[in-house]
């Protein structure tokens, strides 16, 4: 039988900009190139950019962040690319790039996919009429696809579901060797307790309530560190709240780190968005061996099993605060979660079931080129 021919994508993003959907698109493009297939990435070049600029697949600049003029600009350059390489999917990632993306279609008829990253993003007035969620739709947690069906009126019939996946191989459990080298170099002692935060320093990630939980905590856990690995436009203002509230001792600001000797270091990992989508970075956490306490947006349902591999709270300041403090009170509790977190992702959550998923929603949309009937 002869073997499918290679696929031909195009993604189009805002910008290489620092966060999970430049990881996102960096991981699979890498290995569907490694695949051999064809891929290419248009967009602005932004603070993330060194992950792209000696990868095997093409980068397209493209002002696809900008004004009406600049998307315009945007789709004569992608259309002009396309002229010469030809594409099976337009695969896009923000809703401005949607709108470069149907430009391209009324030359091309190549089919549209999106992927929702964020959920529960505004979808009302104005932004209704520039608000497209593509031919097809691709969501990574099931309140993702709820919200995108009841809100975005899209029908459910093109949606898919594929979460996000982890290799086990890049985030090993950590053990007590790598946990006394982690340490050593944050230069945290043995009996610390950890708390850690991964993510962009800005709405609405909520990583100011952590500042709360530092506060609140300083009798019950007098050794408590919070750890915030992350860079943001809300940085300046939590260094000068951390000043103000002489929270020096208990609260550090790391910037961007590579994750995992923060996972082997900490005991667990707070989570208290006002959004996600899924959050890799509470995977890849889970996947190290850390529970994890998160508000209950995108993505819990399929990584959190109630005090099994970690806690869920409601999207509230007070709660989480409260529940944060109770849930690193218990070293024991903690240990053991984090054992379970680890299995849970290892058997449901790997980046190898992600990849064949996708490209086999490539392929069926590739093969049809048309959205499925309503």
């Amino acid at each position: 039988m002869t073997p499918p021919r290679p696929l031909r994508i195009l993604h189009l993003t805002a910008g290489s900009d620092a966060g999970g959907i430049s990881r996102y698109l960096y991981d699979l493009c890498r290995a569907m190139h490694d695949a051999g297939h064809h891929v290419a990435i248009a967009g602005q070049r932004g603070p993330w950019h060194h992950l792209f600029q000696s990868a095997p697949w093409p980068w397209i600049d493209a002002p696809l962040k900008a004004g009406p003029l600049g998307l315009w600009r945007a789709a004569g350059i992608l259309t002009d690319y396309l002229a010469r390489n030809p594409a099976d999917v337009l695969h896009a990632h923000y809703r401005k790039a949607t709108l470069v993306a149907r430009r391209l279609q009324r030359q091309t008829a190549i089919p549209l996919l999106y992927t929702l990253h964020l959920s529960h993003i505004p979808v009302s007035g104005l932004r209704r009429w520039f608000t497209d969620f593509g031919d097809y739709a691709h969501v990574a947690s099931s309140e993702a696809r709820q919200w995108l069906i009841e809100q975005g009126h899209v029908p459910a019939g093109r949606i898919t579901l594929i979460p996000h996946g982890v290799d086990p191989e890049k985030f090993p459990v950590g053990d007590a060797a790598s946990r006394q080298a982690a340490r050593l170099e944050l230069g945290l002692a043995a009996d610390d307790r950890v708390a850690l935060f991964v993510g962009r320093l800005e709405n609405p990630k909520n990583e100011a309530w952590l500042l709360d939980v530092a506060a609140m905590s300083r009798q019950s856990l007098p050794a408590l560190r919070i750890l915030l690995a992350g860079e943001g436009p809300n940085e300046p203002a939590l260094r000068r709240q951390i000043q103000r509230d002489g929270l020096a001792d208990r609260v550090r600001l790391l910037g961007h780190r590579q994750p995992l000797p923060l996972y082997h270091a900490a005991d667990a990992l707070l989570l208290p968005s006002a959004r996600e989508g899924f959050s890799l970075a509470c995977a890849e956490a889970m996947c190290a061996g850390l529970p994890v306490l998160r508000t209950r947006t995108s993505g819990t349902a399929e990584l959190i099993i109630e005090a099994v591999t970690g806690k869920s709270v409601p999207i509230d300041r007070q709660a989480f605060v409260r529940a944060a403090v109770d849930f690193l009170s218990d070293p024991s509790a903690l240990a053991r979660m984090g054992a379970a977190a680890a299995q849970h992702v290892r058997r449901n959550f790997t980046f190898d079931r992600q990849l064949q998923q996708t490209i086999d929603l490539y392929r069926s949309i590739a093969a049809s080129g048309q959205p499925p009937a309503e």
